[in-house]
């Protein structure tokens, strides 16, 4: 039996490539970046490691697919997410889209956090989020 008919009722999947009016609350992922879509606008995620973190229901498609949906900014991590930077090893929680350091680590069982959810990060994706108040 060939390869090609055995797999003769499997649908192949193409990226969405024609402009299309996305859904607000999924994620695009093209060739070049991914984005949140939000009121036909769209918010390109600063890494994968920020995409991670919102676990949206993602859609592949291309940049022409995005042609009619303006660029309104960029996206870091999701309020909650627990992300240390490798530079200096420091960890915040972002919270009101505000970094905010963990000083102790009596914070993580003062407010339940989990250790093993923190996401290592560059300086460049940290300083997307403005610093706040420690905690």
């Amino acid at each position: 039996m060939s390869v090609k008919r055995l797999f003769k009722n499997i649908p192949t999947v193409y990226p969405i490539d024609v402009p299309t009016n996305f859904p607000s609350g999924i994620a695009v992922k093209t060739e070049k970046a991914t984005y949140w879509i939000k009121d036909n606008k769209r918010y390109k995620l600063i890494s994968e490691r920020a995409a991670k973190s919102w676990s949206f229901e993602t859609v592949r498609a291309t940049e022409n697919s995005l042609s009619t949906t303006k660029l309104a900014g960029r996206l870091g991590f999701r309020d909650g997410t627990l992300i240390k930077n490798i530079a200096d090893g420091k960890i915040y929680l972002v919270s009101q889209n505000k970094r905010r350091h963990l000083v102790t680590m009596d914070s993580f069982d003062k407010y339940g956090l989990d250790r093993s959810k923190v996401i290592e990060a560059g300086i460049e994706e940290i300083e997307i989020h403005e610093i706040g108040e420690d905690i």
